[in-house]
């Protein structure tokens, strides 16, 4: 292979990688645009033309990342997974005794949910109208996310840190607890009327998990 051939190919892999970044980045605003359009209109009322518009694209553009407002949800609740977080910070914490690694998840987990506030107001509104979409959002995304947890929390069980208890109820309630402080406090506007500091909730939500969770010591 010649010293040109070599040059041609690493400009077409660096070309192929910015068409990728810029196709991210594209279907990231245009996620964005849909999610605004349809906090303020509703799903069923916002066409595709508008979310082009909002997006400052072309519908034609539109139409080449999604074929659709179904597909344009789908990929809005895609992107609402709890899982790569949950999993990135419990590989990272592996270990790592319980009561540093609990509130260190929790304090990732409400940033994560904090940052998609919208996004779940959105779901909240939309997913009981649509039990196709729920049930995709149940199989992608609520139930992997509650069984990495509950996989990871199984492992503190055999190891004998963990009390014996249902590791799938047990992770459903952890990030269960979380979800009600999203509604209440940053959805639906509780933070306004009684202000409660992130580090609060974070701190009683790990505290109270921790509590019912750890073995104590006369039970090793």
């Amino acid at each position: 292979m010649t010293n040109q051939s070599v040059t041609l190919c690493a400009m077409a892999r660096m070309a192929a990688g910015q068409r990728d970044a810029l196709g991210d980045a594209r279907r990231t605003q245009i996620v964005e645009a849909a999610v605004r359009l349809w906090l303020r209109a509703g799903f069923d009322t916002t066409t595709m033309d508008a979310i082009a518009r909002e997006a400052g694209l072309a519908k034609g553009t539109l139409y080449l990342y999604f074929p659709s407002k179904e597909a344009l949800l789908d990929e809005a609740i895609r992107r609402y997974s709890l899982l790569p977080t949950l999993g990135e910070v419990a590989h990272a914490l592996d270990g790592v005794p319980w009561e540093e690694a609990v509130p260190r998840i929790v304090r990732e987990l409400w940033r994560r949910l904090r940052e998609q506030a919208p996004l779940a107001g959105l779901m909240l509104r939309e997913l009981p109208l649509r039990p196709d979409t729920a049930r995709i959002f149940l199989q992608k995304v609520v139930l992997p996310t509650n069984r990495l947890f509950a996989d990871t929390l199984e492992r503190g069980v055999q190891a004998g840190s963990l009390r014996p208890l249902d590791t799938f109820v047990a992770a459903r309630a952890l990030i269960g607890m979380l979800v009600i402080f999203l509604l209440t406090q940053e959805i639906l506007g509780g933070r306004d009327l009684v202000p409660i500091s992130d580090e609060s909730i974070t701190d009683t939500v790990s505290g109270l998990f921790l509590r019912g969770a750890l073995r104590a010591a006369q039970e090793a």
